[in-house]
């Protein structure tokens, strides 16, 4: 049985795999909990003594006779039961949607047959035409009341059946549920908890990433105004920009800066020792109708005209070290200089917009999660030092790049492409591997395995061999080496990446919710419609070292989620207050440089709110 309660704020679903039914909440100081069958089967007519218990499929029909049966108990429920639905996936379309029945325990699913089947008690709810491939929902709330364990049978109302998933259906996301909403099982988060800073205390209107360094110093990633700093102790951020010395530009062969007006976009920030900062840039954006940042370097060559270094050498990272009233900054140009990959002799030209960044102490190390693959730096790095015209990766601190990419069909189905791209999923684990998720795969990158080789664990993602460790979280209808189609796709849009304790990862997905890997990428759990915004629209993750959870933000607002065992508890309207309860939340981190550690928020801002800090130290 899985068992999730979920308090402490707004719960509700709708949305993708929702079927359109009407959404369900639970409010300020209400649960809801989400129980999985501990048996169901069908039956058939034609097929009087047989036993369809193993089935994964149930069917309800007049014509042929078939019915099927659920059991749930409901184990650990508290409180008063305010509403309870009986949710069921159905493949298939009908007009005439089943009727819900009470009936009797006295069924096993190992042995119940058509001939030895329950007989209706009382009827529950009806529902009317169904849709292919969708959720369908009954009302069983009277049922549910009072009960410890509660048994309902589909009935047929017509000629024209359905199928819905059963619960040893390998499609684990669309297997039975009862949604059970009780009012206060127990004392929700209070706005206590949490501390908030906003335009009052220094910040810009965007807030697009925070963390904070070993010293306790909170660092914002401000977008095009900057990077932000509150230094321990004060009560308002300090700016920075490029006229304090903040670099979004690389290094010319000959050492010097690329030619063109340079362009600040602050996207992303780590924290590192006492003092420091990593900070993420994203690239400049060409004219109408010119490449990237990304594509201008290879782009120019084929059309035969010289590149724009201002866009292809625009963004990257800096290493910040504040130094008295203000900043020492390293630059790292996250590129390759010619003659050191042999597919690309002139050199390498493609990351350009650091999504996320990861500083792992231990290894002195740290990891670039970009546009088209990442990278990695020397966190000690003291800056460029290449002899003008010459280039090697101890003068310029880095390695780049590796992803994890497949091949697939364009969308006119004419050419093969590789498919790679924003790799926002960057999470370190105890042995010094590193996790990366992007929008197409995902990958443990094996680098403390092997000995701490870049190299070497670039083979175990990259090639052929090693296809398991390029990671189809949300799986394809086909997989390697099949080339999928655009309509075979599952595009997984990694969010973010979140490992845990014990070396399971959290992943989230900017459309598919939440999933749980083991260490070695298998599939465990998997969470959507029971996250803070009914929908699973997951923009960051956070691993949480006081009791194990995971912290979850909500990309269109309405707050955060965090599972902690089976149990979700939501932070909606009921903790935040309203001037960020409805803005996108873009960066989750937690700082452990005191005796309690603080979950910190970067709420970001829109067109009618400013962006906030959040910081959360409650339990």
């Amino acid at each position: 049985m899985c068992v999730w309660v979920v308090g402490a704020g707004m719960y509700g679903w709708g949305g993708p795999g929702a079927g359109g039914q009407t959404a369900m909440a639970a409010e300020s100081g209400q649960n809801s909990w989400v129980f999985a069958p501990v048996a169901d089967a069908r039956v058939e007519g034609a097929a009087a003594t047989q036993n369809f218990g193993a089935s994964s499929v149930l069917k309800v029909d007049g014509s042929p006779q078939y019915e099927s049966f659920l059991r749930f108990e409901l184990e650990g429920l508290t409180g008063t039961v305010l509403g309870a639905k009986l949710r069921l996936y159905a493949t298939d379309a009908t007009v005439n949607g089943p009727a819900v029945y009470t009936t009797s325990d006295a069924w096993q699913e190992g042995s119940v047959t058509h001939e030895t089947r329950p007989s209706h008690q009382t009827w529950v709810s009806s529902a009317g035409s169904v849709a292919a491939k969708s959720w369908v929902e009954w009302d069983v709330t009277s049922a549910v009341q009072g009960k410890s364990t509660v048994s309902f049978s589909l009935s047929p109302t017509g000629t024209d059946g359905t199928v819905f998933y059963s619960s040893e259906s390998s499609s684990t996301d669309s297997r039975p549920q009862l949604v059970v909403v009780t009012v206060d099982s127990g004392a929700p988060p209070t706005q206590g908890d949490w501390t908030f800073y906003g335009s009052a205390e220094g910040l810009p209107p965007r807030v697009l990433g925070v963390s904070a360094d070993q010293g306790g110093n909170l660092w914002v990633a401000g977008g095009e105004d900057g990077l932000f700093v509150l230094e321990k102790g004060q009560t308002r951020f300090r700016r920075f920009t490029l006229e304090d010395g903040l670099r979004p530009y690389g290094y010319m062969l000959d050492g010097s800066a690329p030619p063109g007006t340079k362009y600040l976009n602050v996207i992303s920030v780590a924290g590192g020792p006492a003092g420091v900062a990593f900070v993420g840039y994203g690239g400049k954006a060409p004219a109408s109708g010119m490449p990237t940042c990304e594509d201008e370097w290879d782009a120019a060559s084929y059309a035969g005209r010289t590149p724009d270094a201002s866009i292809y050498k625009s963004g990257d990272a800096d290493r910040v070290t504040l130094s008295g009233t203000g900043i020492q900054v390293v630059h790292y140009d996250l590129s390759t200089g010619p003659n050191k990959v042999a597919a690309e002799p002139r050199g390498r030209e493609k990351l350009c917009h650091i999504l996320r960044i990861a500083y792992d102490p231990k290894t002195r190390s740290v990891w670039f999660g970009a546009n088209h693959g990442f990278a990695w730096g020397n966190a000690d790095f003291t800056g460029y030092s290449c002899a003008p015209g010459t280039w090697n990766y101890d003068c310029a601190g880095v390695m780049e790049h590796v992803h994890p990419a497949i091949n697939g069909w364009n969308a006119s189905g004419t050419g093969v492409v590789l498919l790679t791209d924003a790799y926002y999923g960057v999470s370190v684990a105890s042995n010094g591997d590193i996790w990366f998720g992007g929008a197409i795969r995902s990958t443990r990158f094996r680098y403390g395995t092997l000995g701490y080789n870049y190299w070497h664990a670039q083979v175990q993602t990259e090639d052929r061999a090693y296809s398991a460790n390029r990671l189809d979280v949300w799986p394809d209808a086909v997989s390697e080496p099949t080339y999928p189609t655009r309509e075979q796709r599952v595009d997984d849009n990694v969010s973010g990446m979140a490992v845990m304790g014990n070396q399971n990862v959290w992943v989230g997905s900017f459309t598919r919710g939440l999933a749980l890997l083991d260490s070695n990428g298998q599939r465990l759990r998997t969470l959507s419609t029971e996250l803070v915004d009914g929908a699973g629209r997951v923009s960051a993750v956070a691993a949480d070292p006081s009791d194990e959870s995971v912290w979850a933000g909500a990309s269109w607002g309405e707050g955060l989620s965090r599972v902690r065992g089976g149990e979700v508890l939501l932070y909606g309207a009921s903790v935040l207050p309203s001037s960020v309860h409805w803005l996108p939340v873009k960066d989750i981190q937690v700082d452990r440089s005191g005796p309690q550690r603080r979950v910190l928020i970067a709420f970001d801002g829109t067109q009618s709110k400013p962006g906030a800090v959040g910081v959360y130290t409650g339990p």
